[in-house]
């Protein structure tokens, strides 16, 4: 088994390699996407070549080609049958005005951004309660 993987799905690039990097500095092999859409085909990618998942998650809720709850119901349709890893939804909105639309379409917590790294380091401990 190799290293621990995550996605990050944002279409601000900054954000994106922002996300990307603070993943990276707690020892994650991260691939990083500019849309919900391209997030939803890496995962399609990952489970067609290795039967497998990433292990985290990061979506943004709002993207240029629709909004992460699309994306996030397209993720767990693909992980059917599989674990389903953690799933966090980063948003600018108010959580509780995105919140109950999120954990509806399968995001397993909704962080506010900037989100705490510490936040993220427990989902990946302990996925069961983040």
């Amino acid at each position: 088994m190799g290293p621990r993987t995550a996605l990050v799905a944002d279409d601000c690039a900054l954000t994106r390699e922002v996300h990307a990097d603070l993943l990276r500095s707690i020892g994650l092999a991260v691939t990083a996407v500019g849309s919900g859409n391209a997030a939803a085909e890496a995962v399609r990618r990952a489970i067609a070549a290795h039967r497998r998942v990433y292990d985290l998650t990061l979506l943004d809720f709002d993207m240029a080609d629709g909004d992460g709850l699309s994306s996030a119901r397209q993720i767990r349709s693909a992980q059917a049958g599989l674990w389903a890893a953690p799933l966090l939804c980063v948003t600018g909105h108010r959580l509780d005005r995105v919140e109950p639309a999120c954990f509806a379409a399968g995001f397993d917590a909704v962080l506010s951004k900037p989100f705490r790294l510490e936040t993220v380091a427990r989902w990946l401990r302990n996925p069961a309660v983040g």
